[in-house]
């Protein structure tokens, strides 16, 4: 690292901030004003301000040695004679030298100049071009040509009239006449008043002024042209920003992603100021440390001269654009990438199969000038993670999001309604999954401080209890041996911590987890490095965080009041009649190709053994993927020659006993195959209609082939299987919400509104929330791994067993009381979904719920412990895992 320039030159760099530009602009301001006696009274905060001012650009200046230029040199002597005009002269010079004082005080407007140099020294270096100069020479002469034409005129005829405003007079000179004719052509307004004037002089008026019409036009049109110059100009310059966010790629189709970055940060705002109470802890009760997070700088380096259109939002102003190559050293220059601290590398679609290596040069640039910074990447194809990892080095964090994606699209398939869940869950609206990582020494000793008996551990469920009064659901902890340590400048790290998921369950036996001492429901003090919670914003979680290193954050052992113990046996036998819906996934129809379609037929084939999937492609769409690449990506391999399978299909096995069929069709009308090729099997239970990138408007076709996959199913041309759930992919979910009327339960023949789901899902805006949340929350991409892939937690959705009418639950419960009574069986509960739809994620601890209008709980959990209903639970040797304070972990089902 570095080593860190001396006090006073850190101190000379914050003259170049915008504030201290201000505040000496207005005392330069208040120092010419022409009130009597101000001078007076403020010379001695001038003589000090300016003083300290004139002694810093002095450090400066000797500072940059040779580099120096004479304009430096220039600004710094105009400093030096506006601290002198401070002095109290008046009293030391004579009256006749007392005179030059005034012009003296003046020269501190030259001050000025200073703060507006790049303007100034671009405005100069535009003005002087040649072309410009030509221009305004020939305009220049052009005027004064005609002015003094007409006056030669004008002077030979001898014509009189009033050419100096005193009336028709005798002495009038060539002069007078040379600027009543230039006055002519500088304004309209001075065409003489009427015509009862000689017929020469009104003729030579009226030409003179239509002809200063066109040179006042041609005159605005060179201005126009110099400022647009002047701002490109201001764009060419570097940003000055540090410790900022920085977006390099296609950021002009990236409205999403930079909105969402605004809006988190936006929804930030209060940690941006460090709070009293903060500081009186610190202070009086030896409590942490406070700290304030920055302003939402963002800087775009995109390949358009125009800055994003976006970018003239209200929210938008701390965001700026430059243009360049991001792969060039200049470009990644003016977008300040050295002191940023947070970079996303966005994939180029129009790259094609050379997208993943414009991306790793991209990082190769940008680590060439920060090797501090994190580096989130966009990676197209998954078997270039760990080159692109290796390019980048530590700090680096290759996004897979066709992964992601696929095995987003495969949760909606295998957890019908889990849409209103992550609609909140990964979205700036509602409530997210945050991390806190405790930092340093200090905050470590004090952590683990709080262990309790021999192995020092802490009880995870009073953890939980403490942060729910805090509006936090602790969903995981991080542990580790190392310290983590935050350097000036730079993200949180969390290299080196081992996440700890529902720490109500053990973790797998040699895992990194379980070598560090974690066991069911007790959290190693000693190695406690990190909280995992779903809170609304960052703020509460880093409250509780602080809770906990006062000693505070672990609550005491519940003593029974009266009638909690009723009450808990009731929730307790509530939610024992909570069980995950037995899937009803075995046949999926696949409309349409995207990029994500690989990851989620993997993921199909993965979590729903012996599923049958049938794929319908169209041909067409080669000039951005060609088909044989396409079905390659799939597993289908056609022959050099060979034709693709066309309506006849060809078979593809899968792993787990699954198999899928890919059919293909030129034409248009692909929801008409998809019609043709589902009928010859048995009915499928979901329907998935991909948004293909390709066409005018990818929305707009996904919801035709949705109207006419629903007129099939009204004619009773496509039979079904009694339930139905059709998962759609739009961009954007609001011009898909009108297809929702097109698709009737009753009109295609279900028996009820129930066994006709449809889901529409906007991928994009998830891919874009991701991508934000990963820059923004450190860990949490390693979480939604996790939770979306094999063998881990899992976000499962648990329903109450229906009940006659002559049982309705009249009770009511809490998310506390729920918490407690879902903690033998190794769940916790998240969210609650109400009978009207709506979802409560993060729900406050307030008063208890209607258990009436509870239609589901979604809760963090394994699901091989949550069997559903009917199902059998796999046992310890299977894989079943061991819940805090139960022998046998028990399943969540009637």
């Amino acid at each position: 690292m570095a080593p860190r320039p001396p006090l006073l030159l850190r101190l000379a760099g914050g003259l170049e901030t915008r504030p201290v530009k201000l505040a000496l602009s207005l005392l330069i301001l208040v120092s010419v004003l022409p009130i009597q006696g101000l001078e007076d009274e403020l010379r001695p905060y001038f003589l000090g301000i300016f003083g300290v001012e004139l002694l810093l650009r002095a450090a400066l200046l000797g500072q940059r040695g040779r580099d120096r230029s004479r304009l430096d040199v220039l600004l710094f002597a105009f400093d030096v004679v506006a601290w002198l005009s401070f002095l109290p002269l008046e009293q030391l010079l004579d009256a006749h030298a007392a005179h030059a004082l005034p012009v003296l005080r003046l020269s501190r407007l030259f001050l000025l100049l200073r703060f507006t140099r790049e303007i100034a020294i671009d405005l100069y270096a535009i003005m002087t071009r040649r072309e410009l100069l030509e221009q305004f020479g020939l305009v220049t002469l052009a005027v004064w040509g005609l002015a003094f034409g007409a006056s030669v005129l004008l002077s030979h005829l001898a014509i009189p009239h009033d050419y100096d405003g005193r009336g028709p007079a005798p002495d009038t000179t060539f002069l007078d006449r040379i600027w009543w004719s230039f006055r002519q052509l500088e304004s309209a307004d001075n065409l003489v008043a009427n015509l009862r004037v000689h017929p020469i002089v009104a003729v030579i008026s009226l030409g003179l002024t239509m002809v200063g019409v066109f040179v006042t036009s041609f005159i605005i049109g060179i201005g126009a042209n110099v400022v647009d110059q002047v701002v490109r100009a201001a764009r060419r310059r570097p940003v000055g920003y540090a410790g900022h966010a920085l977006v390099i790629g296609p950021v002009h189709e990236a409205e999403m992603l930079v909105q969402e970055f605004v809006r988190l940060y936006e929804r930030h705002r209060s940690l941006r100021s460090i709070r009293l109470s903060e500081l009186w802890l610190w202070l009086v009760r030896r409590g942490p440390a406070p700290t304030r997070h920055a302003l939402p700088r963002m800087a775009l380096l995109g390949t358009e001269d125009d800055p994003p259109p976006y970018l003239y939002a209200p929210r938008m102003r701390w965001v700026t654009y430059r243009k360049g190559d991001s792969a060039q050293p200049e470009a990644l220059g003016l977008v300040g990438a050295a002191g940023a601290k947070r970079a996303l590398i966005l994939t180029r679609p129009d790259a094609g199969p050379d997208a993943d290596a414009v991306t790793a040069m991209a990082v190769s640039s940008f680590r060439t000038q920060n090797r501090r910074g994190h580096v989130f990447v966009e990676v197209q194809e998954s078997k270039n993670r760990d080159l692109i990892q290796a390019v980048g080095g530590p700090g680096t964090y290759p996004l897979d999001m066709q992964r992601f994606l696929g095995f987003f699209l495969c949760q909606h398939l295998i957890t019908p309604g889990v849409e209103s869940l992550y609609t909140d869950l990964m979205t700036a609206d509602g409530s997210e999954f945050y991390t806190h990582v405790f930092l340093g020494d200090d905050e470590v000793r004090a952590v683990a401080a709080l262990g309790e008996g021999p192995g020092g551990e802490i009880s995870f469920s009073r953890m939980a209890r403490a942060a729910s009064q805090a509006n936090v659901i602790l969903a995981g902890v991080f542990l580790g041996d190392e310290v983590p340590e935050r350097r000036e400048g730079e993200l949180v790290p969390v290299e080196g911590l081992v996440q700890w998921l529902n720490p109500l369950l053990d973790p797998p036996e040699g895992s990194p987890a379980w070598a560090l001492g974690a066991r069911a429901g007790r959290v190693p003090a000693r190695r406690l490095r990190g909280l995992i919670g779903v809170s609304a914003t960052y703020a509460p979680l880093r409250r509780y965080g602080r809770e906990l290193l006062m000693g505070r954050g672990v609550a005491a052992e519940p003593a029974a009041p009266g009638g909690a113990e009723a009450a808990r046996a009731w929730a307790e036998a509530w939610a024992a009649t909570l069980s995950r819906r037995r899937s009803h996934l075995e046949r999926v129809l696949i409309v349409g190709y995207s990029a994500a379609l690989p990851s989620l037929l993997r993921a199909l084939a993965q979590f729903v053994p012996g599923i049958e999937v049938t794929l319908v492609l169209g041909e067409r769409g080669d000039e951005r993927m060609p088909l044989a690449d396409r079905l390659a990506s799939l597993g289908v391999t056609l022959a050099p020659d060979g034709a693709p399978p066309g309506p006849d299909g060809a078979a593809l096995p899968l792993p787990r006993g699954g198999r899928a069929t890919v059919y293909t069709q030129r034409g248009h009308d692909l929801a008409s195959l998809a019609v043709r090729c589902a009928a010859r099997g048995a009915p499928a239970s979901a329907a998935v209609f991909l948004s293909e990138p390709e066409g005018l408007d990818r929305d707009a076709r996904t919801a035709m082939r949705l109207i006419r996959f629903a007129r099939a199913l009204e004619s009773r041309e496509l039979a079904h299987g009694g339930r139905l759930h059709v998962l759609a992919e739009f961009s954007s979910v609001a011009k898909g919400e009108h297809v929702r009327s097109l698709l009737d339960a009753g009109r295609c023949g279900f028996a009820g509104p129930d066994r006709l789901l449809l889901s529409l899902v906007s991928t994009e805006r998830i891919k874009n929330y991701f991508m934000v949340h990963s820059a923004f929350v450190p860990g949490v991409t390693t979480l939604y791994e996790e939770l979306l892939g094999e063998g881990g937690q899992d976000l499962l959705r648990v329903e109450p067993r229906p009940r006659r009418p002559a049982e309705q639950a009249h009770g009511a419960i809490s998310i506390d009381e729920l918490r407690a009574a879902l903690e033998p069986r190794g769940a916790i509960p998240i969210a609650l979904e109400l009978d009207d739809g709506a979802v409560l994620l993060n729900p406050s601890p307030g008063p208890a719920l209607a258990a009436a209008r509870v239609r589901a709980v979604y809760a963090l959990a394994r699901s091989q412990n949550l069997a559903a209903e009917g199902e059998q639970r796999p046992g310890e040797g299977d894989g079943g895992e061991r819940a805090r304070g139960s022998e046998e972990a028990q399943p969540i089902s009637a």
